[in-house]
């Protein structure tokens, strides 16, 4: 398979394309390393507001591209539709949300992955493009594989202490999944351009970018995306094979039998037993990983089990719409607390706080619903149904390998999205919308070659001087202007580039909002950490200015005044917070305040759910405890019995229980039960303040028994 090189008529650019093009290798360079260490999240949130202001910054210059065409020429493909319908229920579903602020903080998120791919089919128009910002891609992956095998070995940041073992493998990312779910995009991309590849130099260190950064996607011992690579590895194998035939067999034989060699020895290294996967190595922390007893048994795989079945009871609750693109993370913790009370559930699986379902699928249709779902599946469907046609079309190899790789790696983060997240995380949204955007542009460009130079000529055209301007009119004859023309739509256009710079300003500045708020929220946690609560206030103050519906620091400022018993206040705090999140603790603090403030109805309905929300079946007793005195002070004896009997069922010696459901047997003229439960008391702690009220209960019991009898001799 020889290979042909990509060639276009060379054609100068506007300022304006090259611009988008500086944008989009900003995008795939700045998106990855971007870290703030003085942030709530040293990583993520950074990361996002990168993303979201490039693709900001890129539609301006898009605008201004459009303004000085003096025309709007859409380049239509066969994802259009698809995209914009995904695009317009992502927006609709502000108006069923369950929580609308949380949704339309999340939507840029979401939104500016397909508002990427338009910005790329629209103005990448030549193979150049493509090619350089796919060299940009693959030199940082290949940075990024040397960068994960260095901290495997140990060596890193001074700054990076604390993480050990397998999450010291995390780039930038600041989590070994997050990370391994970022490198099979580029590693995957890299593969099939190594296998066409004629150039020595350029061939030698595609497969020093594939070593490396296999290399160190393997030590982060990530399943799912070695699945996800894996499944891509067999789809472009066989798209090489359709596109190619046996001609590609026959060039690459050597290849391919040094794969096959390597594959047959890895799995002889992990099966059968020897010095190198003895405990401790590398292959044997991959063999455990991989193995059957792990996959079913792992308490990871049994999180995501427990996750995916709580997702499905939000489904059921809103499986047409779903809860509003971004709230899964809000309805968390009551559908697993839901899930929990259900058989013996919270026994058979570990707890935690899942703010993403580690399903893709399963998280889209929680958010917006079967339809939404539908529309992402149509848009998948779309692409893959004009990659393999147009892959059939073209005959140029190099063009062949660009689309096969592309494809690939969609191939990856789909299948890595059934265990994870990937289309959740900025640096993988960016490449995933950018590979879209190429597969069609390959084909779509092409055909649209002319028609941008012609764009591109008429842009430049504007900036030419007068001399120039007449000696393109005679190339260009429906192109006639004169210098007073000129003038006239310059002055007509300044009032446009003024409006969508003063638009793009303020769109990046409410963009900045939450990430400041976040970097406040950090300082403000330094301050609780210290218990200069005052402080932390201030700050927490200070960080609701730049974000006002940030639910984290109602919370934290609620729990302060909470501490210093400023209840009526706290009591607010909580109720904002309670708007925009959902804290594990936020019940059980909703019901403190409630029986300080003696609203004890209230407070037994926040002490059941803040029992649902408990971590272990330990940490519930003396919710139950409290659960079942209130009951008591509100006369309402039977549900306090029910409850105290649950409670004795977790620890069949705790004492609290057995006094209160004593009182609770007492108030229903349950006298043998409630002497039972008294004997109890006293067997337990028979020197405590418990006992001793449990001796004279028993005692004015007794009294009652002897007066009785007498009562009805007397009476008879």
């Amino acid at each position: 398979m020889e290979q042909e090189e990509l060639t276009l008529p060379e054609f100068n650019q506007s300022i304006w394309t090259k611009a988008i093009e500086a944008s989009i290798i900003a995008l795939v360079v700045l998106v990855p390393i971007a870290f703030y260490p003085r942030c709530m999240d040293v990583f993520l949130p950074i990361k996002e507001f990168i993303f979201e202001i490039l693709v900001v910054i890129s539609l301006m210059f898009w605008c201004f591209r459009i303004i000085n065409q003096e025309r709007f020429n859409f380049i239509r493909s066969p994802l259009d539709f698809p995209i914009l319908s995904f695009i317009a229920i992502c927006i609709l579903s502000l108006i069923w949300s369950n929580s609308p602020m949380v949704s339309l903080k999340e939507l840029p998120l979401f939104l500016a992955g397909p508002l990427l791919y338009f910005i790329i089919t629209n103005n990448i128009n030549n193979e150049q493009q493509i090619n350089r910002i796919l060299d940009v891609i693959l030199i940082i992956g290949g940075l990024f594989g040397i960068y994960g095998i260095l901290q495997y070995q140990g060596i890193d940041f001074s700054f990076w202490t604390g993480n050990i073992g397998r999450q010291n493998v995390f780039g930038l990312f600041g989590n070994v999944n997050y990370f391994a779910e970022y490198l099979i995009i580029p590693l995957t991309i890299a593969v099939p351009l190594f296998f066409v590849s004629r150039n020595k130099i350029k061939k030698l260190l595609l497969l020093i970018g594939i070593l490396v950064m296999g290399g160190s996607l393997i030590l982060t011992f990530t399943r799912g995306s070695y699945l996800g690579f894996g499944t891509s590895l067999i789809f472009m194998f066989f798209l090489f094979i359709s596109s190619s035939g046996k001609t590609f067999i026959k060039e690459n034989k050597k290849f391919l039998i040094v794969i096959f060699l390597a594959i047959i020895l890895i799995i002889s290294l992990i099966v059968i037993p020897n010095p190198l996967n003895k405990p401790g190595t590398v292959i044997s922390k991959i063999k455990s990983r991989t193995s059957v007893t792990q996959l079913i048994q792992g308490s990871s795989i049994k999180r995501r089990i427990a996750t995916w079945k709580f997702t499905v009871l939000m489904i059921k609750d809103h499986p047409l719409l779903g809860s509003g693109i971004g709230t899964y993370k809000y309805n968390t913790l009551k559908y697993q607390a839901i899930f929990f009370d259900q058989g013996e559930n919270r026994s058979l699986y570990p707890y935690g706080f899942a703010d993403k379902a580690h399903n893709e699928y399963l998280q889209l249709w929680a958010e917006i619903g079967i339809i939404g779902l539908l529309i992402f599946i149509w848009i998948i469907i779309c692409y893959f149904n004009y990659g393999i046609k147009i892959l059939n079309k073209i005959k140029n190899h190099y063009k062949q390998a660009i689309l096969i790789g592309l494809m690939g790696s969609i191939v990856a983060v789909l299948v890595d999205g059934i265990f994870g997240f990937p289309l959740h995380l900025a640096a993988t949204i960016v490449l995933f919308w950018v590979a879209m955007g190429f597969t069609v542009e390959i084909n779509v460009g092409t055909k649209n070659n002319i028609l941008a130079i012609k764009m591109d000529k008429e842009s430049l055209n504007q900036d030419e001087d007068e001399e120039v301007n007449e000696s393109i009119k005679t190339q260009e004859k429906n192109i006639i202007k004169t210098k007073g023309n000129r003038k006239s739509a310059y002055i007509l256009k300044l009032p446009l580039y003024i409006s969508i710079l003063i638009l793009t300003i303020f769109l990046c500045f409410t963009l900045f909002r939450p990430f400041m708020a976040q970097v406040y929220w950090f300082y403000a946690y330094k301050e609780i950490k210290d218990e200069n609560f005052n402080e932390a206030i201030k700050i927490d103050e200070k960080a609701l200015k730049w974000d006002p519906y940030l639910g984290e620091v109602y919370y934290d400022i609620g729990k302060i005044l909470e501490i210093k018993e400023f209840y009526g206040v706290s009591l607010e705090y909580f109720e904002k917070a309670a708007k925009y999140i959902d804290h594990p603790d936020l019940p059980q603090d909703f019901a403190l305040i409630y029986l300080k403030k003696g609203q004890l109805d209230k407070a037994a309905i926040k002490l059941k759910k803040a029992i649902s929300y408990q971590e272990n079946e330990k940490s519930m007793l003396p919710l139950y405890a409290e659960l079942g005195n209130t009951y008591l002070q509100l006369k309402r004896y039977k549900p306090a019995e029910i409850v105290l009997k649950d409670a004795l069922k977790i620890d069949p010696n705790y004492i609290n229980a057995h006094y209160g459901l004593a009182g609770a047997y007492l108030n229903q003229n349950k006298i043998e039960e409630a002497l039972v439960e008294l004997e109890k008391v006293i067997e337990l702690a028979p020197d405590s303040q418990m006992a001793k009220n449990a001796q004279e209960l028993m005692q004015k019991i007794a009294q009652e028994k002897l007066k009785s009898p007498t009562t009805e001799t007397d009476n008879p």
